[in-house]
């Protein structure tokens, strides 16, 4: 059996903020899972009540990270700490054993993000295939399968563990995880039910809980979760998880909205995206919306895409706008919004022209405007959709870190490692959200040009209008229950090209020049009390709910 620390041995959550500020925003992405736990080891030796949480969660991260050595040596002793099975301390320490890169590797960096994934990956075989350096990279070379959309390399660093005798029992671990990624929840509860749970109970419940969730089965996963967090109850994204599963957000009448409502879409060149996009547009519920597209100046066929559309929209539904030239998202989304004479009660939501929209995602997000009077735009979770692409997520809810020496604007990536296993499926308002799909009151964009033009062609106009916002004393909502799907990339992921890169520069440097760090400090501040204050109601809430057992 697991040992875990007894619950009541854990401190609350507001008890954790003087010396873990950040753990309201959660334990997700790489980056912010190493920070929280070195800041809790070093935090143990002033303060020993927080053994016990240092001790759970080295057992949470080794399990949802195996294949990281650092994560593994803790594992190994949390695990000599606790009292776990001699097998669970075993596999920790052939996995600890996993060690560093050689340091005349450290032109990598340079080959995984270049434009050329094929030399990346001839690289990756080679060193799998060598065993003095196979244990630094396999960790290393799932990240890349999963980022790039290579399943036959995340296979071959399964295969490669199996003719391990000690490191044999987290293959199984590996190939749910792949089996989500590029099979989907069905594929991966079938994975699942080869999973040693003594080894992986916290994994396999809560990848159980996300693919019975995601499969239809809402009761059996709150079940699953909440026999979960019963033994993990210190951890910020079960609460929020679990939270939006046992009250799940309430979606809109649309018919009942008090003012008028839009779709916008605005598209240059991508005929064959959009045609798909439409599609499922016109197979969601959109109740009164008036769906309006832009053709940004396109050479391509989308005229006739528009065409075809309009036949499954009511007459008086669906528009056409057509620019004789490319003016860029920023301006193209203030023109939708100047063109239809928004008033501050109507809602309008801008959708990318290449993605895949779930029935009710109008409803959703218009739920969560109703739901939150300090919010001026509601956005989803955000999930890679192309050919051959790993079940990532793109983009959750926006959290700030403080300005430092060369960042006024500081977003923090609170998504990842691997694909989605539900814990940033959750409701709570934030500084941002992305603008691939989100729903935004018409008040918020008044005074003609609410997207800065000096963004075009496009990256993080949306961004820059949520800041703007929130300087204002406003925010946005994330209902990450909502999961839309993504073709392409936004971002530094996209940015395969120089002149891509030096385009992305520009505009990260547009967006520091154009925020006063000290003020970006506030609003930074203002977003953590607001994740604090999220986190620690959630968690009493629970505490008070009658949850159903396993």
């Amino acid at each position: 059996m697991a040992h875990h620390a007894a619950p009541s041995a854990l401190p609350p959550p507001d008890a954790l903020r003087p010396v873990l500020h950040l753990w309201a925003f959660g334990l997700e992405g790489g980056w912010l899972s190493r920070h929280l736990a070195a800041r809790l080891e070093a935090a143990v030796s002033q303060a020993p009540h927080l053994a016990g949480l240092r001790d759970a969660l080295a057992a949470w991260n080794v399990e949802r990270q195996p294949l990281d050595p650092a994560f593994a040596a803790a594992g190994l002793a949390a695990a000599r700490r606790l009292g776990a099975s001699p097998r669970r301390r075993a596999l920790c320490a052939a996995l600890a054993r996993g060690g560093a890169p050689r340091a005349v590797d450290a032109a990598w960096p340079a080959l995984r993000d270049g434009p050329d994934p094929d030399a990346a990956l001839a690289f990756l075989t080679a060193a799998l295939a060598d065993p003095a350096v196979a244990p630094a990279w396999r960790g290393r070379a799932l990240d890349f399968a999963l980022a790039r959309g290579r399943s036959g390399l995340a296979r071959a660093v399964a295969a490669s563990l199996a003719a391990d005798a000690a490191l044999a029992p987290v293959v199984p671990r590996l190939l749910a995880e792949i089996a989500l990624a590029w099979d989907g929840p069905e594929a991966c509860l079938e994975a699942l039910a080869g999973l040693n749970r003594e080894l992986f109970p916290r994994f396999h419940a809560l990848a159980t809980s996300h693919c019975l969730a995601e499969t239809g089965h809402r009761a059996d996963a709150l079940a699953v979760l909440a026999g979960l967090w019963r033994t993990e109850p210190w951890h910020p994204g079960l609460t929020l998880r679990l939270h939006a599963l046992a009250r799940p957000l309430a979606p809109a009448d649309l018919d009942a909205l008090p003012g008028r409502l839009f779709v916008f879409l605005y598209t240059f060149n991508r005929a064959a995206l959009l045609e798909a996009t439409l599609d499922s547009l016109a197979a969601s519920r959109l109740g009164p919306a008036v769906v309006t597209v832009l053709d940004n100046g396109g050479r391509d066929d989308t005229a006739a895409v528009c065409r075809r559309a309009a036949t499954r929209f009511a007459a008086d539904r669906f528009a056409v706008l057509r620019l004789p030239v490319n003016i860029g998202a920023p301006v193209a989304r203030n023109w939708l919004a100047a063109a239809h004479g928004l008033g501050p009660g109507d809602l309008a939501a801008y959708v990318d022209d290449d993605v895949r929209l779930p029935p009710d995602w109008l409803a959703v997000l218009a739920g969560a405007l109703a739901a939150d009077a300090a919010a001026d735009a509601a956005g989803a979770r955000i999930v890679a959709a192309a050919a051959g692409a790993a079940r990532l997520i793109q983009s959750a809810d926006v959290r700030l870190l403080a300005p430092d020496a060369r960042h006024a604007v500081r977003p923090l990536v609170n998504h990842g490692p691997g694909p989605d296993l539900g814990l940033l499926a959750t409701v709570r308002p934030c500084a941002s959200v992305s603008g691939c799909c989100h729903l935004l009151r018409g008040q918020a964009l008044a005074g003609g040009a609410p997207f800065d033009m000096r963004f075009s062609p496009s990256q993080f106009d949306d961004l820059a209008r949520d800041l703007t916002s929130c300087l204002a004393g406003r925010r946005a909502v994330y209902a990450g229950g909502l999961a839309v799907a993504h073709h392409q990339h936004a971002g530094p992921a996209q940015a395969r090209d120089r002149a891509a890169v030096g385009q992305l520069a520009g505009a990260r440097a547009k967006l520091d020049g154009l925020f006063d760090p000290a003020r970006m400090a506030v609003v930074a501040k203002r977003d953590l009390d607001t994740a604090w204050e999220e986190l620690t109601g959630k968690w009493r809430e629970l505490r008070e709910t009658r949850l159903p057992a396993t």
